[in-house]
């Protein structure tokens, strides 16, 4: 599940990663330092302030230094630069129900496990040079290319490749003991060569073939084993802009999820996925297709007050215009095989027969569609209404096979969800108030029937192209609108009251 390591409550959160063997234990001061660090390197990578960017570079000059009085001070200023910030969201919160404090999120074990994966890609990027990879061409299994050593370095780099590279000397083992500043098992070793056994490394083999696949699954990218644009572009990604991204998701998650009502619909749209949350806990999730980039999902909130059973597509002009017009254009068939009626604008019904609807649609087209219920409409079976400035909603499709698309951004905006039943069926049984109506006209596939529920279910679209899923593996995905740069967590220094 791609958004199950999400922290939409603590207790679904992975746990941390066990620590490396350390030939020593962190003094009182140490142990008090790497806290304030960890904190700071999140909103520092987020970009919320230079003082925090300025107060990193600080904290890593003084790890495992004994800090005189008046460093002493500057770092208990720093813990209250971070209290400053916490407090500040919570003035900032807009609540149904009561909020949980953002002091509460350093302590939360998904955030606290985010840290240790920033500290390991920080540990990389110091470590670790990250230069761009260039193929002229698709890269597929079997074929031969003077990149491969260099993806192969690159997937070991990002731990994709632990098990198939072995050191010159072989003297490093598993008994042995790994540097207590390492992070990761790259770090903790002399830097390896490839093992002897490979003896074109030329070839893009079976072995390197499996460790792409993975990549690309953690990537949200199809995992065809074949290196193209996609792929390629995320083996360039470099461990200090992975970590920027993982940050900024991070915080912006966190600021959002301690806001949220125990019972609510969560759309991610880079992921292509929706949760239902029940009582703090998902009971369902389901693959979603959203809009195009060039008609976007809007971010929203809202709540869901009726279920259509059988719903009827009015069709907006827009859609007339971009997508139905070129179909009959084409075919003058296409309004009556796919169920369309149509109405002039004082909403009488217009018929004509295929050649006039073609030179209707090559020309003006002064009327509008209406789809029919049926296997046909567009909508399926289901539609969830809730108000919105955007006229979007969630519902069905006649198309299930799109859901086994890697990229799903093809609707004009409205989100169409796979496990539509299952939606429906947890509507009807918690909140559908006419619930013998429903039953009886479960076999009935063209009658369309608004049903009012006996409460509304908040319904919220995010953004979050970077997370920790249940195994604490940190997923990626394209920003598929292009919002990234868009997205501003900084707030201005007079929040810190520095003295």
């Amino acid at each position: 599940m791609l958004l199950m390591g999400l922290v939409l409550a603590s207790t679904n959160a992975p746990a941390l990663e066990p620590s490396a063997p350390s030939v020593y234990q962190l003094s009182e001061q140490d142990s008090a330092l790497e806290q304030i660090l960890g904190q700071t390197l999140l909103l520092s990578l987020a970009n919320v302030s230079p003082i925090f960017s300025a107060n990193y570079h600080q904290l890593v000059e003084w790890r495992h230094k004994t800090l005189n009085s008046e460093e002493r001070d500057k770092l208990s200023q720093m813990q209250q630069q971070l209290d400053h910030y916490w407090l500040y969201l919570d003035t900032q919160a807009e609540c149904n129900t009561p909020c949980v404090s953002a002091a509460s999120i350093p302590k939360d074990q998904y955030y606290l496990a985010v840290i240790v994966k920033l500290k390991q890609l920080m540990q990389q990027a110091e470590s670790t040079s990250w230069d761009t990879l260039i193929l002229e061409d698709k890269l597929s299994p079997g074929q031969e290319s003077p990149l491969i050593e260099s993806i192969k370095w690159r997937l070991f780099d990002l731990g994709f490749l632990p098990d198939k590279l072995k050191t010159s000397s072989e003297l490093t083992t598993e008994s042995e003991t790994i540097s207590p500043q390492a992070t990761t098992h790259a770090e903790s070793i002399a830097r390896p060569e490839l093992a002897e056994s490979d003896n074109n490394l030329k070839r893009y083999d079976d072995e390197l073939v499996s460790a792409i696949k993975a990549f690309q699954r953690q990537h949200g990218l199809l995992d065809d084993g074949v290196i193209g644009k996609q792929t390629l572009y995320w083996l360039n990604q470099s461990p200090f802009v992975r970590a920027q991204l993982l940050a900024k998701n991070t915080l912006r998650q966190q600021i959002f999820t301690r806001t949220l009502p125990s019972n609510y619909l969560l759309i991610n749209i880079p992921a292509f996925e929706l949760q239902l949350v029940e009582e703090g806990k998902v009971t369902l999730d389901s693959r979603v297709i959203v809009g195009k980039a060039s008609r976007p999902t809007p971010l929203l909130n809202s709540q869901i007050a009726s279920v259509v059973l059988n719903p009827q597509w009015r069709v907006p002009r827009s859609i007339i215009n971009r997508d139905i017009l070129p179909h009959i254009r084409h075919d003058g068939h296409y309004l009556q095989d796919r169920g369309f009626d149509v109405y002039d604008y004082d909403g009488t019904r217009v018929e004509h027969s295929p050649q006039e609807w073609q030179a209707l649609a090559a020309a003006n087209f002064p009327y509008r569609l209406v789809q029919r219920p049926g296997e046909k409409n567009a909508l399926g079976r289901y539609k969830f209404h809730f108000d919105n400035s955007f006229s979007v909603y969630l519902h069905g499709t006649s198309e299930p096979s799109l859901f086994k698309k890697t990229n799903r951004a093809l609707s004009s905006g409205c989100i169409r969800v796979e496990k539509v039943e299952e939606l429906a069926r947890w509507f009807q049984t918690h909140l559908v108030k006419d619930t013998r109506l429903w039953d009886k006209l479960m076999s009935n596939t063209t009658q369309s029937q608004w049903f009012a529920l006996s409460e509304t279910l908040p319904v919220y679209t995010v953004y979050w192209t970077s997370w920790l899923d249940e195994h604490g593996k940190v997923q990626y995905r394209n920003d598929i609108y292009q919002l990234e740069a868009d997205f501003n967590l900084a707030v201005t220094a007079s929040i810190f009251h520095i003295l």
